[in-house]
């Protein structure tokens, strides 16, 4: 019979949140497939379960996912970790999945904690409709590009992000989308959890010196109603000037093979004004 794959979340932070489930099947499996040997380690001695582990992370070769291939064909059950949530979100869990399914072995996905979810509720922000887009790039001019790709969606939308580039990351949204509601969570179900709310300028003088911990960042939709915004968007009626930061939306836009009226459309519904206007006053500060 083929074996059993078996996707286990564990605590984001706070142990108390294993479930039941979660410790049955720790206990019951025949090995434990894990990102990190040392991290599921210190939780499977915390749960005094004592498992063969292997480690599996985004660098396997072909050799470590002939071991789990051969393992399953030999009819056990594999229990799989990522370092903290559910796995197959950003980690090699989607990967295992694959395996999984093409050694036609049975697989199953426990429900447990989840940094993407608790923040998306936790946020205060609408949460009808909303996107996950994992971490933002580590280079500057990348991650700038890809905040403007963010800033145009209409759903609420959820990143995360490294404690020690929290501040250069917050720097540049505060530059391109200086309107633009967000919330940023520090320490997601530990002791220490804190919340931050705001424009990107108010949230970093909120968050002062501290850089430590897990950091998740949640941003509102254009389809959010944003005061700030359409305080601004009177201001273009008036002087017939866009910011800054509008023309260089445009520019990476057109730079990226966007014509001028495709550009204008969604940054019309962005600013609350109509799309006719905005392609005339880009017209003519170009």
């Amino acid at each position: 019979m083929p074996g059993h794959l078996i996707l286990v979340p564990t605590p984001i932070g706070n142990l108390g949140d294993i479930t039941y489930r979660a410790v049955q099947t720790l206990t019951n499996c025949d090995l434990v497939i894990c990102e990190d040997t040392r991290r599921t380690g210190k939780l499977l001695t915390h749960l005094c379960i004592n498992k063969p582990i292997m480690r599996f992370d985004d660098h396997a070769d072909s050799s470590t996912v002939d071991k789990v291939i051969k393992a399953l064909d030999k009819g056990l059950t594999i229990a799989y970790c990522s370092d903290a949530g559910t796995p197959g979100i950003c980690d090699p869990g989607f990967e295992l999945v694959r395996i999984g399914r093409e050694a036609c072995a049975s697989v199953t996905v426990l429900p447990g904690p989840s940094a993407v979810t608790l923040a998306l509720v936790a946020s205060g922000l609408p949460n009808h409709a909303f996107s996950f887009w994992g971490y933002l790039p580590y280079r500057s001019e990348p991650r700038k590009l890809f905040i403007r790709k963010l800033m145009i969606r209409e759903e609420t939308t959820i990143i995360f992000e490294a404690s020690h580039r929290i501040y250069t990351t917050l720097s540049e949204m505060a530059e391109i989308i200086p309107d633009r509601e967000i919330a940023l969570g520090r320490e997601l179900s530990k002791l220490y959890e804190t919340w931050y709310r705001g424009t990107p300028s108010n949230v970093i003088k909120q968050l002062g010196t501290e850089s430590r911990g897990e950091m998740v960042i949640v941003m509102a939709g254009t389809s959010a109603k944003h005061t700030i915004c359409k305080q601004v968007a009177q201001q273009h009626d008036q002087n017939d000037d866009l910011p800054q930061w509008a023309l260089r939306y445009i520019s990476a836009a057109r730079e990226g093979g966007m014509t001028l009226r495709e550009t204008v459309k969604p940054l019309a519904k962005h600013m609350d004004i109509d799309a006719s206007r905005l392609y005339q006053l880009a017209v003519m500060q170009q």
